[in-house]
């Protein structure tokens, strides 16, 4: 019984990152997750694209970054998309019971929320 409160007293303290510290050249580009529109995988890369257009990669997973990420600001979409909840224009019914999913800024493709998480989706766009 106190370890499950304990458990639950460390989870709500967790910290999630607010910064980035993104490897370019010999540099470090400090990108704070404010700026992140979305992240994107492809070809065994990740890239962060923030509302100004800018793009940055990064040697991490999807799956390393959602889980320093805040879940109240971005959902894990599909296999390739993390999307910031505040880069959501709009929401539109799909086929086969998905949602296509409209940011603000440009994406490389269309982001299907699969009928599986479509609930999740939802649940957590209207916290």
């Amino acid at each position: 019984m106190i370890a499950n409160m304990l458990a639950t007293f460390q989870k709500e303290k967790e910290v999630y990152k607010s910064n980035f510290l993104i490897p370019y050249k010999d540099k470090l580009i400090p990108l704070s997750i404010e700026k992140i529109a979305f992240m994107y995988f492809e070809n065994k890369m990740t890239s962060i694209h923030t509302f100004d257009s800018e793009k940055y990669h990064l040697d991490t997973s999807l799956d390393e970054l959602y889980q320093q990420l805040d879940a109240n600001r971005f959902f894990r979409a599909n296999r390739q998309f993390i999307i910031a909840h505040k880069a959501i224009k709009e929401i539109s019914l799909w086929f086969g019971n998905k949602l296509s999913v409209n940011l603000s800024v440009a994406v490389p493709e269309k982001i299907i929320v699969s009928k599986a998480k479509v609930a999740e989706f939802k649940g957590w766009f209207t916290r």
